[in-house]
Formats: C-alpha cells, structure tokens, sequence
C-alpha cells in the first residue's frame, strides 16, 4: 500500500511538472528568457532582473480616463492612478500565472508528503495487526513440532481469513493430541494383551521344568492355546495396520452373501455346540456382491464368534437383499448392548465385560476388523437391539450384479 501511494504522489508531482513545462512553453520569448534569468539569479542568491516591459495593449489605452472624467471625478482619477501604479509594480501576468502554478505544485508535494506518513504509519498499523496472528500461529506450530500437542491460538474476531486460520491450526492440533492418545493407549493395550499370553506360557513352562507340571499332551495343549491366541493377536494387528494403511489389497470376486453366510455358519456348529448353543441361518436370500469371499468369510467368522460368547441360548443368521444393499444381521439373546455403548463396541481392544478372561472374551479386535473391512468394501457395520432380546451386529455391502458368463 505503501508503494502505491508512493507512485500515486510521485505520479501528482510529475504531471504538475508537465502541466507548469508546458505552460511555461506558452509564454513569448522574452518571458521565458527572463524567468529563466530570474531562477538562476535566485538560486546564485543574486538579485533577480527587472521584469520585461511589454508595450501597452488596446485595453490599457481605452482604460484611460477622459479629462470630462478625470474634472469631474478627481477622487476616482487619483485612485485609478493610484491602481496602474500598483499594477506596474506587479510581475506581468505570465510570470504570476507561473508562480501560481509552481506554488500548487509546492502543495501537491507538501500534500503528497503528509499522504506518505499517513499511509506509513497506516500500513505499519495494518501490518502488526495482520502479523500478530500469524506471528502467534508460528509460534504455536513450532511448539507443536516440538511435542507440545495440548498448544491452542487465540480466534481471532475481525478477520475471518485469520479466523478461519486458527480453527484449522486448532483443529489440526486436536487431531494431533487424539490420534497420539490412541497411539498410545493402542500401544500399551497391544502390550496388555501380547503379556497375557506370554505370561501364562512362562508359568506353564517354568512350572515343568520344576516338576510341578508333568510334560504331558494336556499341558502341550494349553501351550499351543495360547500360542494360536498370539498368533491371531498379531494376524488382527497386521489386518488392521494394512487397513488403516490403505494398503489390504482385496481379492474381489462375485460371490453370493448368502451361501456364504450358510458355510460359515456350518463350520462353526461345533463350536457352538460346546457353548450349548443353537446356531441358525434363518434367511439366505441370494445377495451377489463384488467382494473378497476370504474377508467377507472372516467378518461373519468375528461376527457369529462374538454373538456364540455373549448368547444364552441362541445365535440366528439372516441375509437380506434390502434395495442397494445387502444387509448381513448376526442376533444373540445375551444380555445386549446398553444403547450409549453400541458404537464403542468397535473401538479396538474393547471388552464390555471386563471380567471375561481373553481366552473366553476374545482380544478386543474382532469387532474392530469387522468395521474396518465393511468399511473397504464400501459399506458399514452397526450395533442394534436383536428382536431376540440381545444385541444385533449388522454389517451392510453394495449389492453387485455377478458378471455374465462370457
């Protein structure tokens, strides 16, 4: 702002040039040799010559009073005489009109000068105003790349550019704070399980070499129990990595939800069995959908798994095609899901029932691959009250048309 007012003033003072140079070119000969004279007698501090006298015009000559007149007004002569005095003292015409010229001039710069300050002083206002904020967000980013992730900056209200400015930086410092929580309560929770197992297996194994525990098939048993515990632990950390990573590649093919959820259904009777519960598929409908069948396999696996630990005495299966969609619905008559908690039953490492052991309650991450991969395929997962009594966990996927036989 400050270069444009400097341009805007410099502009004035040479246009005012101009205008006087070209005036000046108007005047005779005769002037012009004499100001010419008179600015370099000035400016030597000498005194100026006398102004050229120009001969009289017509006006001059009808100007002069009549002796009728002049007898019979004689206050009116002496005064007008009194006047052409005062006008022969007087520059000629040009030269005033060229001093009047140059004495604008003089203002304009005078003007241009008081315009210069204002504006400085204006522009250095504006700028320490638009500097503090972004002065204090520079700050507060270089604190925040030193670890300081609880730093805030003040919103400002005039300006919504800055304004807009720290709630994005705020914002982004709070995304910052929560994902470096979940880093580490994600951390110390994968601690928490890994250390269970490994724990047991220590106790276990000390205890034989002791003699308290006989080498047996029994204890091998429990060693390798919580050996495919450790080993499912960390096939879920890896599924979810690659998930959070953008980088699961999915195998998608045309496969039918429904006989899916038929086969999965009939592979784990045996487990269900042994918790003494039924297990149903109450609705198959036909559901073509473009997906991986391995990872659609592993999401009714955590779904029906998960409803077979928390069921009394039943567990039913429904596939349905409703529009678009192909909703997939796992239903328990356990003791259900308090409706504030539904959500949270997908956030990894999450147990409702603290006092479940891990080898009964599960890790805490199966719900949480079941989100993940409806999720990469498109879709969605959500928990519900079950018309059983229990919980419902439903997972949704784009329906797809089976390619034709080529």
């Amino acid at each position: 702002m400050l270069t444009v007012v400097l341009v805007s003033v410099g502009g004035t003072f040479a246009f005012s040039s101009l205008a006087v140079q070209r005036e000046f070119r108007k005047l005779p000969p005769d002037i012009q040799t004499y100001l010419r004279s008179r600015d370099a007698a000035l400016r030597r501090g000498e005194t100026p010559p006398a102004p050229p006298v120009r001969p009289s015009s017509a006006r001059s000559t009808s100007e002069r009073p009549s002796s009728a007149a002049a007898t019979s007004r004689p206050s009116a002569t002496t005064s007008a005489t009194s006047t052409a005095s005062n006008r022969t003292d007087r520059p000629p015409w040009p030269v005033r009109q060229v001093d009047w010229l140059r004495g604008v001039q003089r203002q304009l710069l005078q003007i241009g000068l008081v315009a210069v300050a204002v504006s400085a002083l204006l522009a250095l206002w504006l700028a320490r105003r638009i500097a503090r904020p972004l002065t204090v967000v520079s700050r507060a980013a270089g604190r925040l790349a030193a670890g300081e992730l609880q730093v805030r900056v003040p919103v400002p209200t005039m300006d919504r550019e800055l304004a807009a400015l720290a709630h994005s930086f705020n914002g982004m410092a709070h995304n910052l704070e929560q994902l470096e929580a979940e880093r580490r309560q994600a951390v110390a929770d994968i601690a928490h399980e890994l250390r269970t197992p490994l724990a047991i297996m220590q106790a276990r194994l000390d205890a034989m070499e002791d003699g308290i525990y006989p080498m047996s098939s029994e204890q091998i048993a429990l060693l390798s129990t919580q050996t495919q515990l450790l080993t499912r632990l960390v096939g879920d950390l890896r599924t979810l990595t690659l998930l959070d990573a953008g980088q699961l590649a999915l195998n998608r093919r045309d496969t039918d939800l429904g006989e899916l959820a038929q086969a999965v259904t009939a592979g784990l009777q045996t487990q269900a069995l042994e918790r003494g519960v039924q297990l149903h598929v109450v609705q198959a409908d036909a559901a073509p959908v473009s997906a991986d069948p391995d990872r659609l396999r592993q999401v009714l696996s955590n779904l029906i798994e998960n409803a077979l630990r928390h069921a009394r005495a039943h567990v039913d299966v429904s596939v349905s095609v409703q529009g678009a969609e192909v909703a997939l619905h796992v239903d328990d008559d356990g003791a259900g899901i308090p409706a504030e908690k539904r959500q949270q039953v997908f956030t990894r490492f999450t147990r409702l029932d603290e006092s479940r052991s891990r080898d009964a309650g599960g890790s805490g991450l199966g719900l949480s691959i079941v989100q993940a991969l409806a999720t990469a395929h498109g879709g969605s997962a959500r928990a519900e009250a079950s018309p059983l009594g229990g919980a419902r966990l439903s997972v949704t996927v784009p329906l797809g048309v089976p390619d034709a036989p080529g």
